[in-house]
């Protein structure tokens, strides 16, 4: 749902004019540490916007088995990003665990690929969170009725991806709901991916498994009464651009793109399609309000 590009000169003559003039990207950034244009240094050459993303966490970023084009929400909100920003948007599809660094590195200027903003993170890199996601307890649709009340996951084998921030959060579970309270130990299964999760749970070697909840909307979209969420969401860290640390002209500079693009409804129209309304949130830059 991304708009057309706007002019570069239009937005040159926007970000030189008056900030109550609508559609402004930034007006209050530093001229020392701006580009020509108002744009960060990182960008001002090209007018390019490299985004940095690993295709295979639906619905966020995953290939279309139909095209094998790149899509998802990460990728829409990215285009509309650019568009509200005059910039031309390029994706670099690279493997999870290589994403950080190269935002770091300056071979993209932004990641977006369902990745939390995490305090240990922010150490070496800074967030414009966009998305509240939750985590989700879910199983197959027969065993729905084995979990009705927290502490039935306790003595269960739980299937979860050891990459995602969802594994730490089912070792604080077990110990806030089961060991901690006398109970049996949840007999944690870390897997490589959440698609391995999700095999482990459908092959029967494990009880239940967590996942993101876009995750659960995806498939109840795709293939309805594949899977069945049981128990209280868990509240998880948002989903965040990743931008270079202490580049904060890039930071805010997306983070008036994500205000613009909330204050129009281009961005609950890209979540409601997806069926992710309930993740909507004000964007902020390592989750305070600014």
């Amino acid at each position: 749902m991304s708009r057309p590009l706007r002019a570069l000169t239009a937005v040159a003559a926007c970000l030189a004019a008056t900030a109550a003039l609508t559609g402004c990207v930034s007006t209050s950034m530093p001229a020392s540490a701006a580009g020509k244009g108002g744009l960060p240094p990182s960008i001002t050459e090209d007018k390019q916007l490299k985004v940095g993303l690993s295709p295979d966490f639906p619905p966020m970023e995953y290939r279309d088995e139909k095209t094998n084009r790149v899509v998802g929400v990460d990728v829409d909100l990215a285009r509309a990003l650019g568009a509200e920003l005059g910039l031309e948007v390029t994706f670099q599809e690279q493997k999870f665990d290589q994403l950080m660094n190269s935002v770091t590195t300056s071979r993209v200027d932004m990641v977006m690929s369902g990745i939390s903003d995490t305090v240990d993170r922010q150490e070496t890199v800074d967030f414009v969170d966009y998305f509240d996601t939750v985590g989700r307890f879910y199983t197959l649709p027969g065993r729905a009725g084995d979990f009705r009340d927290g502490d039935d996951v306790c003595g269960r084998k739980l299937a979860v991806s050891k990459t995602t921030d969802y594994y730490g959060q089912a070792l604080d579970y077990n110990k806030r709901y089961c060991t901690g309270k006398g109970k049996p130990a949840i007999r944690v299964l870390p897997t490589d991916s959440g698609a391995a999760a999700r095999l482990q749970l459908e092959q029967k070697r494990a009880d239940v498994a967590i996942q993101g909840g876009e995750n659960l909307a995806f498939f109840d979209r795709t293939e309805p009464g594949r899977f069945k969420a049981v128990l209280d969401p868990i509240p998880a860290k948002p989903f965040a651009a990743v931008v270079k640390k202490d580049d904060k002209p890039m930071a805010r500079l997306v983070l008036k793109g994500f205000r613009q693009l909330r204050a129009d409804g281009t961005y609950q129209r890209i979540l409601k399609k997806a069926g992710m309304a309930y993740g909507s949130m004000a964007p902020k830059i390592n989750g305070v309000e600014d």
